[in-house]
């Protein structure tokens, strides 16, 4: 902690500084030294125990700054400056830019990316840390702007910072009613704020430029910002923003973007979160799941670190974490703090901005199949569906930046290209439109771009075991669709861990499905099934076991014989089955539908496996 020393210079400089200056222009305190130590201890101790700890809802208790903070890699610039997806940007490691950087910095970062826990570690260590840059900070001062958005009652003030500033240090100017004093007074704010802050040798840090809800506030900063960047040169300037809200450029400040986690920092965070016995088992749960991308993002790999913490695994199905870290991303993330956010988005209900978040990941998702896609397309969307939710033509580019800046699901990534953050998510909110829809789309050329997605519409329907066999029997199998889209629709099926209900078709549509698969190169000749192969070994039995938990293998066999049996060339055996006549069929089952079993093909692949 910073010596008693240090605190009692400061003091007596603030006080040495403002007297001598005041008294140039004719103007005095209205307050002595201890106001001034009071002031400054105050807000040093506030600073202190604000970034000691890092807490949100998830958490079964608060963590330690220090003991979970993991170094975070800086772009250089900003990603959306790119004029190609290909452009590599240059890395540097955060801390160093700190101590380093000649220049003032601004940490742009999508919601989550860890702006404001760097901040604190860096409060942190300049703190406790004797190591940290001792000669260029001799402690924090902290200025968060969510706690300006307010109307500035006093139209006499000196702005925000500079008045906020003031008041910081303790200072307070005897007043008059008369004109000219009261603007002598402002500048004297002014002049002094900017005196002293580079006197004291400290970090200043501006934390959340993107949670300013008042335009006029922003633009007040931004200018101000600029002033203290251009007379800084014995203290240094840190602000912190959301990537898409800080679009400025100022002489003396160098704009650096936080990057996405890699693997080697993933794993570190999860093992100063959980130990590492426990990361090692979280980190192998994760990585088997759809949604590993998410990881990539300090925001959503904590609060699944503080679910393992809490319960001693990830949620087993996949859709409630997509749900989690969409509705963090939408709403909690932002409430949790208290920020509200004004804008035309941000108007709409919750409910609403997930509808309109899923119109345009399908139609995004149908345009290209791709997580990267134009300004250009992003505003033909856009064209599209604007008038369902009472917004107006004209506003799109604000609506746009409105949802890149307020969840970060997806973000510029260069000069008019976009790109989902996590492809999860984007499948998932896909998905969600899909099956909402009045009936499965049955366009073949669209229906082959969404494996994954249609995995997912399964899952996350009413009726899992209903949807499948509408999707495969009806949709999926006329189309006759590629060994490719299937292999991808049933590894996500699997990974999706949908619960199939009771249904007797269900298995059948499962087999149905597994001999369009095992035929694809064979389709009609039977006798070329030796040279088949099976890849899908493990998936197909996963899939197989999920649906027979509550369906009985029993109506396979009431209904098809075992006509022939083969091995692949990868040695699994597959049995070629017959239908038996309709009056063969011995069926207790209240789930089967005679008609509906009718429809079902003479011939069936079926791995031996299945009917054990």
């Amino acid at each position: 902690m910073i010596k008693e020393a240090i605190i009692s210079e400061s003091i007596s400089l603030v006080y040495a500084i403002a007297n001598k200056q005041l008294k140039k222009i004719k103007l005095e305190l209205n307050n002595d030294k201890s106001d001034i130590g009071n002031s400054l201890n105050h807000h040093i101790r506030i600073v202190k125990n604000w970034s000691s700890e890092v807490i949100f809802k998830d958490l079964k208790s608060s963590k330690k700054t220090s003991q979970i903070f993991i170094p975070l890699d800086l772009y250089v610039y900003p990603k959306k400056i790119r004029v190609d997806s290909e452009e590599k940007i240059n890395t540097i490691p955060l801390l160093k830019v700190i101590g380093n950087e000649l220049n003032h910095v601004a940490i742009l970062g999508q919601p989550g990316a860890g702006k404001t826990t760097s901040i604190k570690f860096i409060c942190q260590s300049i703190f406790f840390d004797e190591n940290f840059y001792p000669t260029q900070f001799k402690y924090p001062i902290l200025i968060r702007l969510r706690e300006f958005n307010h109307p500035l009652k006093d139209k006499n003030s000196a702005g925000i910072l500079f008045e906020h500033l003031f008041s910081l240090f303790g200072l307070d100017i005897k007043d008059s009613p008369d004109a000219a004093h009261v603007e002598k007074i402002i500048r004297a704010k002014k002049n002094l704020s900017l005196e002293i802050l580079d006197k004291l040798k400290v970090l200043l840090v501006i934390d959340g430029f993107d949670e300013l809800t008042f335009k006029s506030h922003r633009e007040i900063v931004i200018k101000e910002v600029g002033e203290i960047a251009n007379y800084l040169e014995n203290s240094k300037l840190i602000i912190t923003s959301r990537s898409a809200d800080y679009n400025s450029t100022n002489e003396n400040i160098s704009l650096y973007e936080i990057c996405p986690l890699n693997e080697q920092q993933i794993v570190c965070f999860a093992q100063k979160w959980l130990g590492k016995t426990n990361a090692t088992r979280f980190i192998e749960e994760v990585k088997k799941s759809p949604y590993d991308d998410t990881s990539i993002r300090p925001l959503t790999i904590a609060h699944l670190c503080a679910i393992y913490e809490r319960i001693g695994k990830i949620p087993d199905k996949p859709k409630t974490v997509y749900r989690k870290i969409v509705n963090l991303l939408i709403e909690e993330w932002d409430e949790e703090r208290g920020i509200k956010r004004d804008s035309k988005y941000a108007l709409f209900e919750i409910d609403r901005k997930f509808e309109f978040l899923c119109n345009l990941s399908y139609h995004l998702t149908i345009k290209n199949g791709k997580s990267i896609f134009s300004k250009r397309d992003l505003t033909n969307v856009y064209v599209e569906i604007y008038s369902d939710f009472d917004l107006e033509i004209s506003d799109s580019s604000d609506v746009i930046l409105d949802i890149e800046s307020h969840t970060g699901l997806f973000v510029q990534a260069g000069y008019e290209f976009y790109e989902f953050a996590h492809k999860s998510i984007q499948e998932y909110l896909t998905a969600e439109y899909i099956v909402k829809l009045p009936t499965i789309p049955n366009n073949k050329r669209l229906i082959q771009r969404l494996p994954n997605e249609l995995a997912i519409t399964i899952t996350i329907s009413s009726n899992p075991s209903a949807y499948f066999i509408e999707l495969v029997n009806n949709i999926l199998l006329k189309m006759k669709l590629s060994f490719d889209f299937i292999q991808k629709f049933i590894n996500r099926l699997v990974l999706e861990k949908p619960e199939f209900y009771k249904n007797s078709k269900v298995g059948l549509s499962a087999l149905l499905l597994y001999s369009n698969y095992m035929s694809q190169k064979t389709r009609e000749t039977l006798q070329l099934s030796l040279f088949n192969s099976d890849f899908l070994i493990g998936e197909f039995e996963e899939l197989i076991d999920s649906i027979f938990r509550r369906n009985s293998k029993e109506t396979i066999l009431a209904i098809y014989d075992i006509e022939h049996t083969f091995e692949t060339i990868n040695q699994t055996k597959v049995h070629i089955l017959k239908k038996k006549n309709e009056e063969a069929w011995i069926i207790d089952d209240k789930y089967s539908d005679y008609k509906t079993l009718l429809e079902f093909p003479q011939f069936l692949h079926c791995r031996q496996s299945f009917l054990k």
